[in-house]
């Protein structure tokens, strides 16, 4: 019989018991803080962007981490996030990147939020919400700019009337003005040559109408890594944060070698368990389709990790017929893992719970085994960066989409 009073007190105190996690290291993440600020400089202020549960990450713990390392700043989609932010202790300022939906002006200025605006009528909305609050102090907000994305941003055809428009707002003040770089880490791109230079007009036409924000920022990771042109006195890394970098390049594709790179450390590692272990003969069809037919007698091992936790199926299977870009054997799969310090291939189509690996060459092999998706085993090592490669993404997704059910382990 189910016995809800003894059911919530397992919950209340529930251990992990599904062998799948991902640990973070508080003490990289601090340490990539402070390469990023010396990189910049300390004239520059840093927006730590903690968007999108930090990037994977987990925000409640990273936000305050960062903070600790010196963070003033931090950058967020929504106001729903900035809430969190607060609810977790952090007292520094927060820019809501994406802007406010309308009805939530009031509770962004209640947890003291800076809204980004790229319409007028934002600003107006932020403006009454202000005195229905009675605030005292003007609210800040940074204007985003449309240099050439197309996306967010107030078009520069707008932007006298904006300017003329925010003259008649005494409740507001424009503390900041941005744009986002398309394509930062490309370095003879024309288009980012040209949002640059769009970006420099804005601010002269603001000047022109006697606004002049104090705080400039252009700089993405890309921009913040090899652009300081673009750096200004205000910065917004994400991914350089949680340790990776956008190896600067030229339009051809080809590296770009006279910048360095920084000495940043993966703040994230993805592991699991083999569940179970089997030998099986040649010709044995396994997973889903039996997309993947053993060549010759093999051990294979049955790992718990699936799309359901944010592994791709791309990785194991391309356009449904186990077609692969990274393997001499297109059955084989195009992604590995690590296994006491060797690599061994993904096999067969990747389920939502459960994967498969060929571990015929691994000696020793056993049932509880740790397995690395993310991370370094002995010598060997898996990036984030190698894993988003198999699954023809970015290492922005594969971070991004580590689901709910993969518990975040922080350590310092």
């Amino acid at each position: 019989m189910y016995d809800r009073t003894l059911a919530t007190t397992l919950t209340s105190s529930r251990i992990e018991t599904r062998p799948n996690w991902a640990e973070v290291s508080l003490s990289a993440l601090r340490h990539n803080f402070r390469v990023v600020q010396k990189h910049v400089g300390a004239d520059v202020t840093i927006c730590a962007v903690v968007k999108c549960n930090a990037y994977g990450h987990g925000v409640e713990e990273c936000a305050p981490a960062l903070e600790q390392a010196g963070a003033k700043w931090f950058g967020v989609t929504s106001t729903d996030e900035g809430v969190v932010l607060r609810e977790c202790g952090v007292s520094g300022r927060i820019l809501v990147l994406c802007g406010l939906y309308p009805g939530e002006e009031e509770e962004a200025l209640r947890h003291s939020l800076t809204p980004a605006v790229f319409r007028l009528e934002q600003a107006e909305g932020i403006a009454r919400a202000a005195t229905r609050l009675g605030l005292a102090q003007r609210v800040a907000i940074h204007l985003k700019i449309d240099t050439g994305m197309a996306r967010l941003g107030l078009p520069l055809a707008e932007l006298e009337s904006f300017a003329q428009g925010l003259k008649r707002l005494p409740q507001i003040e424009l503390e900041g003005v941005f744009s986002h770089l398309a394509s930062s880490e490309v370095l003879d791109d024309g288009d980012t040559a040209r949002q640059i230079e769009r970006y420099e007009a804005a601010l002269r036409t603001l000047s022109d109408h006697g606004l002049h924000p104090p705080l400039r920022h252009l700089a993405n990771s890309g921009a913040v890594e090899s652009r300081p042109n673009t750096w200004h006195n205000f910065v917004r890394p994400g991914l350089l944060l949680y340790g990776y970098e956008y190896a600067p390049s030229r339009h051809d594709g080809s590296p770009v070698t006279d910048v360095p790179a920084l000495p940043l450390k993966p703040v994230l590692s993805w592991k699991t368990h083999i569940l179970g272990l089997r030998d099986v003969p040649a010709g044995q069809p396994l997973g889903y389709g039996g997309a993947y037919v053993t060549p010759k007698p093999a051990r294979i091992a049955a790992v718990s990790v699936g799309y359901g936790d944010g592994l791709s199926r791309k990785v194991s299977v391309r356009n449904g017929h186990g077609e692969s870009a990274c393997d001499v054997d297109p059955a084989v799969g195009r992604g590995e893992v690590l296994l006491r310090g060797q690599r061994a291939p993904m096999v067969g189509r990747i389920s939502m719970d459960l994967t498969l690996i060929d571990v015929t060459r691994i000696a020793g092999t056993a049932i509880g085994d740790e397995v690395v998706l993310i991370g370094r085993s002995g010598e060997e090592q898996i990036s984030a960066w190698d894993l988003a490669r198999c699954s023809d993404t970015v290492v922005y997704e594969t971070l991004c989409n580590l689901s709910k059910r993969v518990p975040r382990r922080h350590a310092d």
